[in-house]
Formats: structure tokens, sequence, C-alpha cells
């Protein structure tokens, strides 16, 4: 059952009994002022007929007191019962009636009022028949001293009963609006009070299946309210973390096929010039071959070779030694005359392919480790310079830029494919048709130079290539362990 069926209900069972109660004590308090009200009536008459008996007895006095109540005994019954439209009967001390008109009728139902009414007491008694109330009075008639003699009174209030009734109806007609209004607020506001918790509830469903795109309003500063935020708060945590780790797995995964596809790459670049090597060098060693023209061949290729094996063996030290960089000491560089440096040194292998490289440096200075600035600048000029199409001149300009210092190399080119553009900072990646061997190290090998720098590099494709490097003037935590 929801928390806000089980608070009306509550609430309900409450009102209700408290309805009851209340109802309860309305209906005692009315009856009692009726059964007061009717008790108030025949008392009045008790005095009006004992004034009219005195008065009657003042008309006749030749006769005795006794005799008067007798002889007068039928009309001062009348006299009662049409002035006060009630039934009377008047009795002599010893309870025999008097009246002739009602001498035979039985006063047994009476016995125990006339018995309190002989000893001198006046006696109400309120009696409820059906649909009706009557009043029954029994009070000596005292006069000069002594008893004269009893008289009966019978009147019925079915008047006021009617005015009961309706003013009990009335009430608890309104008791029970007024109830029903109450139950209807204490839902609405119950509902309006535990929505948030059933809301609140409903998202922890969703988290708890994994479906953290929920919202919650919060719209009060309560205990439910800060119950809301904390769980929003908690629920932004945990996305965080699941999309941390999904992120972390991600890089394992990718670092994991990196590391395969290198080393497979590693295997296949030793496994070629080795392959060479040792088949040259059985053929040699067992004198099958005894041309001196191919002796020579074979240990020209040997050598050559060698040399190949011996510059995979260079690069893969430096990639080491980028992804577990060797300290360096950091320095200011002076990016101006360093470039200028490296495009003269450069510029004699540009003339040997008919190229020219064109500078548009402005001054700058950043902190870092000179040796890994020349070395990436000199791997971007030499790609540049090898994927060159036609005499256009390469240029190298650079420009500051929010607190970076921006390298464009740009150069006449073929379009990257599209498998070679997408993995061109990775190990191993090369084109089919490169002028000089390659291994597809270069690029990486700049990347892991310029991620140490706290910088940036990227290549637009095209017709025409741009190596883009931005480097910080400051901030750089080159201190990281890579």
């Amino acid at each position: 059952m929801k928390i806000k069926f089980k608070f009306t209900l509550a609430i309900s069972i409450i009102l209700i009994a408290f309805s009851l109660i209340l109802n309860i004590l309305i209906r005692q308090v009315l009856v009692y002022n009726m059964e007061n009200s009717i008790s108030r009536s025949m008392e009045d008459i008790m005095k009006s007929s004992r004034e009219y008996v005195k008065y009657r007895l003042m008309v006749n006095d030749k006769l005795s007191d006794d005799d008067i109540l007798k002889n007068d005994a039928s009309y001062i019954s009348k006299y009662i019962s049409l002035n006060y439209e009630s039934n009377s009967k008047v009795m002599d001390m010893q309870g025999n009636i008097l009246n002739n008109d009602d001498s035979n009728e039985s006063m047994g139902g009476e016995s125990k009022l006339i018995a309190n009414a002989k000893k001198g007491e006046a006696v109400v008694k309120i009696k409820y028949i059906k649909d009706n109330v009557q009043g029954d009075m029994v009070f000596p008639v005292y006069i000069n001293s002594r008893y004269l003699g009893i008289i009966y009174l019978n009147k019925s209030y079915s008047d006021i009963l009617v005015t009961y009734k309706n003013t009990i109806n009335t009430i608890t007609i309104i008791q029970i609006i007024i109830l029903v209004i109450i139950l209807a607020t204490s839902f609405l506001i119950t509902a309006k009070i535990t929505k948030p918790v059933s809301d609140l509830t409903n998202a922890v469903k969703k988290v708890g299946e994994g479906i953290y795109d929920i919202n919650i309003r919060v719209n009060s500063k309560d205990e439910v309210g800060i119950l809301s935020m904390e769980f929003i708060n908690m629920k932004e945590k945990i996305c965080n973390q699941i999309n941390t780790i999904k992120n972390e797995k991600e890089k394992v995964e990718k670092l994991e096929k990196a590391r395969r596809d290198f080393f497979n790459n590693v295997t296949h670049e030793l496994k070629t010039p080795l392959t060479a090597i040792s088949g040259y060098a059985e053929l040699l060693l067992e004198g099958i071959v005894t041309d001196s023209d191919f002796k020579n061949r074979a240990l020209e290729r040997i050598y050559s070779e060698s040399e190949r094996l011996h510059s995979l063996v260079l690069e893969l030290i430096d990639i080491s030694k980028g992804i577990s960089f060797i300290e360096e000491d950091v320095e200011d560089i002076d990016m101006k005359l360093l470039i200028s440096e490296i495009c003269d040194d450069m510029s004699i292998k540009a003339k040997k392919y008919s190229l020219e490289i064109e500078q548009k440096v402005s001054k700058g200075t950043i902190p870092g480790r000179i040796n890994k600035i020349r070395e990436l600048l000199i791997n971007i000029l030499d790609n540049a310079i090898k994927y060159s199409v036609g005499s256009s001149p390469i240029l190298i300009k650079t420009y500051i830029k929010e607190n970076f210092y921006i390298i464009e190399v740009v150069n006449k080119g073929e379009l990257i494919p599209g498998e070679v553009y997408n993995n061109i900072f990775q190990p191993f990646t090369k084109g089919s048709d490169v002028r000089e061997d390659s291994r597809g190290l270069g690029l990486y090998i700049c990347s892991e130079i310029v991620r140490m720098h706290n910088g940036k590099i990227s290549i637009e494709n095209g017709e025409i290539i741009t190596a883009n490097i931005e480097l910080p003037l400051s901030g750089n935590n080159l201190e990281t362990s890579l």
C-alpha cells in the first residue's frame, strides 16, 4: 500500500472516530437539554395548577377544602387538559381518582409515581414511545399546611422530539459533509506531501535497474527536498563513475589492441631484414654460390639489411624513451631561433627534391626540452619533404594565440587514405606510396613529444596537408611520468 493511502486511511480512522464521539456527545447534550426543557415545562404546569386549585378554594369558601377538591375534580382536570394540552387526573391522598370521567381508568403504570406523591414529593418521569416523547408528572396539592390530594399530568412533547431529531439529522449531515471535505483535502495534501517520496522511490528503482537518465524536481527545502538533492548528487556521482569506468575500459581495450598491433608490427619489421640476412648468410656459408658478383650483392644486401635493422632498433629505443621518458633539463626555448636553425638544416634535403622551405616565424619562448622539440620539428619537416607533390614550397609559419605557440607546416600533397589518416598517430602507420623506406614511427614519436609538453598536434587532410602543433607558453606539466 502506498504511503499516501496509509496516511489517508489513518487520518480517516481518526476523523471518523472523532466524528462519532462528537456526534454522540452532541446527541447526549441535546437529549439532556430536551429533557430539561420538558421538566421545566411540567414544573410550570404544576405551579399553575396549584394556583388554580387555590383560586377554586377561595371562590368556594363555603365548602371544606376536601369537599371542594372532590366537587371540582372534573373541572380542575378539564381545565388543566385544555389549557396545557395534556391528560390529567385528580386523586385524593390515597390515590383514588376523583374526576368522574376517568374514574375507571387504571393508574397501575404510575403507581410508583403516586407512591412518591403520597410522601409529599413532586416527581417527573420522561418516557419515549416510538416516535413520541411524553412527560408524566405527579405532585401533591399542598394548601393551608395540609395535603389535599394528588394531581397526575401526562403531556406529549412530540414537537420537541421532532425539533431534536431535525437538529441531530442536520448536525449529522453537516458532520458528514465536513468529514468528506476534510478527507478529500487531507488526501490531496498527503498526495502532494508524499509525491516527492514516491518520485524518489521510483527514481531509486530505476537507478537500481541501471537507468540513470532520470530527473527529479525539488521544490522544497525540507527533509524530503534535502534527501532528493542528495540522491541527485549521488546519482550524478554514480553516473560519472560509470562513465569513467567505461572510458577507462575503452582506453584499456584500445591500449591492448595497440599493444598487440605494435608487437605484431615489430615482429614483422624485425623478421623481414633478419630473413634476408639469414638467407644470404646461409648461402655464403654453405659455399653453394661461386659467382663473385652474387657474393658481392649478397654482402651488400646483408649490410643494407643490417643497417635497416639497426635503424629500426634505434627507432624502437626512441619510442621506448617517448613512453618512459629519460629526464632532460627543462629550459626556455627561443622558438624562432630553433626553427630557423632546423629549416636551414632541412633545406639541404629539400633541395634534393627540388623543394624550398619558406619561413614566417614569429618570436616566442616556451619552457621545454630542446632536444625533443628539435626532434619533433625535424620529423614534421621530413614528412612534409617526403610526401610533397610537385615543386610548391613548404611553408612553416608560427604565431601566438591564447597563451599557445602555434606552429603550422603546410605542403602540397596527395589526399591521405582514410584508413591511414584515422590511425596516423599510431605506431607503424604508413602509406603505400612513400619515397623512402619508412616504418611509420615518426608521427607516433611526434605525438608523444607533444603530449609530454602538454600540447596538441593534428593533421589537416586534403591536397594541402597542414600539420598543426600547439605548445603552451606556460603551465607545462613536464614532471609527469608518461
